[in-house]
Formats: structure tokens, C-alpha cells, sequence
């Protein structure tokens, strides 16, 4: 879903608080992602220290917590322009739909379209570009400060997080940002900490670029090329699952890494998985999962152990029920149960019934269960379905489990025998005989039909729910 909101520039909270503008905190930096493709797509850059303000960071967070248990069960994309002037906006429509729409031509993204709401977040500024385009020196009044040239590189395009932010908050929720510039100039950045990329709207590779850090932002990828560091890597280990010290042999030894993945091709993919020599900016001393995917050049795409680490995100946003009859909630005899799960393209998520941890069979894919159909006797019963995306693309199960599962439970109280009065389980003459000591003695423990009195209408009752037995 695809959708529009306005932003004024005006009521932003950070108006004066800009990247190369307001003078950030002594000593306050974020790291940037700052990838650049040639002719052929193959990237080089690294990564860079750009200006953070403190203030700014403290109102992303506090932004993020506010938004945490969103109801929505939407990853929110959300797309903010800047120079982009109020008579633009069909330009910045234009080039935000180029990005979504070339998203979703690679896997996961492509099977994962529904997970995602996407909102295009108009944003006027006064004049038409941004700054230090084409060359340095040129400024220009923008609503989000986006600069070329940012911290000395000509193609790392920045802007200000706090700015973006702010207008992006008329979304209805932020899980990513892209923010696109109003150029044709190659450039881009990916805030991998503050979940935001940037591209330039009308280059010919801005969405490649777009997906690329959000390869960073969302999946908390490595790079997967080999400039912009040492020649040879000596360090320890890297932090991002698709980089690692370690070879094939040592991996699968280790049972380290995407050991599960080896030798592994699905179409979609960069395949085959194994160790390929060089990542993470080094020749030597770093291996990567496959030879050349999005992470390494553009128009390529992801491979296998990226595409796991994205679903894995996407799945932190994502519950894998999207409705239902809420967790925990008493189901009466004459009710339903139902869930309505998430629907990917081209495989459905498993649904699973399990009556008192027992898994039905006959009830394996079906989204509502009714309670009178299970046959129950008159105890105390638990309900339990669990959906699952058991696709193909994971191999780790205890992220399966952790991210992609999600259980419900539901309590099917017992029912009670009301003619039972001396409550051994069975109906007999001691219970008639228990009804006729309470009714005599006047106990309104005989008032069978509860309307305060003792009369024939309670016998009548009784004897009713006496020869109906317990039901």
C-alpha cells in the first residue's frame, strides 16, 4: 500500500538544527554508509563520520519508542523529498515511485510486498535542488539541508536526520526512511543507525542505491567489496553476518556464520553460497557469501544469507498473525476461533491447531475453528494455534522461531453440572435427594431458575437439567 501524507516545514521541531547548519555537539558523530557504483555497478566507498547532533539522536529514540507496539503490523517505509518546490511535487512523486516500484523487483522484498507501507511524505521547499549541486559552493534553501560533498565527498549525500525525521513523522509510523534528493547528480548515504538511506531522485542507479542501504539500514548488512580499507583484514571478527574471518572449512568446523548455507542456489538469489575472498572494504582476510550481490554492485541481487538477516527485520516489525481472536482470550462452548495471517506472494504461512498440546491434523491450515466441533467433554481445554513461515530462505531455526512464529492460546473453561449437588461426577438418586433437603430447607441453592424464589418453576427446572445429564 502506497499512500500520501504533507508535511509543513514550518511546525518542524528542528527547524534551526541543521547538519551544516547549527553548530552539532563537540565530538558528536554518526556513521555513515557511503557507497558509490562505476559504470558497471561495481561499488567502492566505505564508511565516514558525518556531524550528529545529540538533541537530534534523543529525538529519534524517543520518536521510536513512542512508536514501539504500533498495531499497524506494517514494516512503514516512509519517503521524504527535499528541494522539491510546491510546483515539484509531481517530480518528487514520480521519482519516490521509481524507488518503491524497482524495490520490489528484488527478492525478499518482491514476495514480502504486503508486509511493507510505503508513505510519500510531501515536503515544500522554498527553492528548487539541493546544496553543492552540481559543484561545491552552491546553496540552496531546502526544507531537509540535503548536501553533496558531505564531509569532503563529493558523491556522499547527507542530510539532515532530524529534519528528516520530523517530516517523516507525518506518516502514520516510521520503521525506514529514504530521503531523495531533487537531482540527477549519483549520490547517497545510509544512516544504518538511524534506519535511513538517501538517493538521488532522477539518477538513472538511485533506486539500487535506495536498496543498497536499506541493505544497511533495515538488514544491518556489511558491504561486501573490497576498497576503502586495507588491502588485508587482520582484525577479529565483523559484527555483520554476511562478513566473516573465517573460510569455508573453518565455518563449517565452527558451525559459524552461514555454515548451513553452503553450496546452497534458490533462484532470486546470488548463488551459490560458499566463502568468496574479500568484503567489508578488504581484498584479503574477509569472506563474503557469494560473488557479486546487491551488497557488492548494484543491480545484483541479494543472496541468501542477506536475504535471512532482511527477513529477520522485517519480521521484528511484522507479526506473522496480521488479525485474530486476541492471545488469551476464554472462548466459550458456541464460539470460534480465528487468525488471519500474514499472506506473502507465492507461499502461504502454516497454521497449526494443537487442542491441549496435542496437534490436530484435521485442522492444519484452517483460520477459524469452531469449539463445538472438537468434541469436547466438559473439562477445562486449551486452544492453541501457532502460524509459522516455514519458507526456505532461513536456515537459522532460532530466528524462525524467535521472529517468524507466533502463538496464541485460548482457554476453554470447564463446564459445570449445576443438578450434580454432591459433585461425584455423576447424576443420581443422591442428587435428587440433595435438590429435596436444599428446596424444603429453603436454600436458595435450589433456586435452579435464579429468579430470587423457591417454587414449582425450580423443581421444573431441576428435574430439566437433572434427566438432560451434564452436558
Amino acid at each position: 500500500m502506497v499512500r500520501t501524507a504533507s508535511f509543513s516545514i514550518g511546525l518542524a521541531l528542528f527547524a534551526g538544527t541543521a547538519l551544516g547548519g547549527a553548530e552539532p555537539i563537540e565530538g558528536s558523530t554518526a556513521s555513515v554508509h557511503g557507497c558509490f557504483g562505476d559504470a558497471a555497478g561495481n561499488l567502492s566507498g566505505g564508511i565516514h563520520q558525518v556531524p550528529m547532533d545529540d538533541e537530534v539522536q534523543e529525538f529519534i529514540d524517543a520518536m521510536n519508542i513512542a512508536s514501539a507496539g504500533s498495531l499497524d503490523n506494517r514494516l512503514d517505509l516512509v519517503i521524504v523529498g527535499d528541494g522539491y518546490t510546491a510546483g515539484e511535487m509531481g517530480q518528487f512523486h514520480t521519482d519516490a515511485d521509481g524507488i518503491v516500484n524497482s524495490l520490489y523487483q528484488y527478492e525478499p522484498f518482491t514476495s514480502y510486498q504486503s508486509y511493507f507501507r510505503v508513505t510519500k511524505v510531501e515536503v515544500v521547499s522554498n527553492e528548487s535542488g539541493v546544496d553543492n549541486d552540481p559543484n561545491t559552493g552552491i546553496s540552496r534553501d531546502t526544507a531537509l539541508d540535503m548536501s553533496y560533498w558531505c564531509s569532503g565527498i563529493e558523491r556522499l549525500l547527507c542530510v539532515n536526520v532530524g529534519k528528516a525525521y520530523n517530516a517523516a513523522s507525518a506518516a502514520p509510523d516510521i520503521d525506514q526512511i529514504v530521503a531523495i534528493s531533487n537531482s540527477s547528480k549519483y549520490g547517497g548515504a545510509g544512516y544504518s543507525s538511524n534506519n535511513l538511506g538517501t538517493a538521488a531522485g532522477q539518477n538513472s542507479a538511485a533506486a539500487d542505491i535506495a536498496i543498497h542501504e536499506l541493505g544497511h539500514s533495515l538488514g544491518d548488512l556489511a558491504d561486501e567489496y573490497t576498497y576503502g580499507g586495507p588491502t588485508t583484514y587482520t582484525g577479529g571478527e565483523l559484527g555483520a553476518k554476511n562478513v566473516s574471518i573465517y573460510d569455508r572449512v573453518e565455518q563449517i568446523d565452527l558451525e559459524w556464520r552461514w555454515h548451513n548455507w553452503m553450496d546452497a542456489a534458490i533462484t532470486g538469489f546470488d548463488n551459490p553460497i560458499n566463502t568468496y575472498e574479500g568484503g567489508n572494504y578488504s581484498q584479503f582476510g574477509v569472506y563474503r557469501p557469494s560473488s557479486n550481490s546487491m551488497m557488492r554492485s548494484l543491480g545484483r541481487p541479494f543472496n541468501l544469507v542477506s536475504a535471512e538477516q532482511l527477513l529477520r527485520e522485517i519480521y521484528r516489525e511484522v507479526n506473522p498473525i496480521d488479525d485474530g481472536v486476541p492471545h488469551g482470550a476464554e472462548l466459550s462452548r458456541g464460539d470460534s476461533a480465528w487468525i488471519i495471517p500474514m499472506r506473502p506472494l507465492n507461499h502461504d504461512l502454516t497454521v497449526l491447531w494443537y487442542l491441549d498440546d496435542v496437534l490436530r491434523p484435521d485442522l492444519i491450515g484452517d483460520e477459524a475453528v469452531d469449539i463445538a466441533d472438537l468434541d469436547l467433554d466438559e473439562n477445562e481445554h486449551e486452544l492453541r494455534v501457532v502460524v509459522v513461515d516455514g519458507i526456505n530462505w532461513v536456515r537459522n531455526e532460532t530466528l524462525r522461531d524467535q521472529f517468524m512464529t507466533e502463538h496464541r492460546v485460548y482457554s476453554i473453561p470447564s463446564i459445570v453440572c449445576t443438578a450434580d449437588l454432591n459433585g461425584d461426577g455423576v447424576l443420581d438418586f443422591f442428587d435428587i435427594s440433595a435438590f429435596l433437603t436444599l428446596f424444603s430447607a429453603g436454600d436458595l441453592a435450589a433456586d435452579f431458575n435464579g429468579d430470587g424464589t423457591l417454587d414449582f418453576f425450580d423443581i421444573s427446572t431441576f428435574l430439566g437439567t437433572y434427566s438432560s445429564g451434564c452436558p
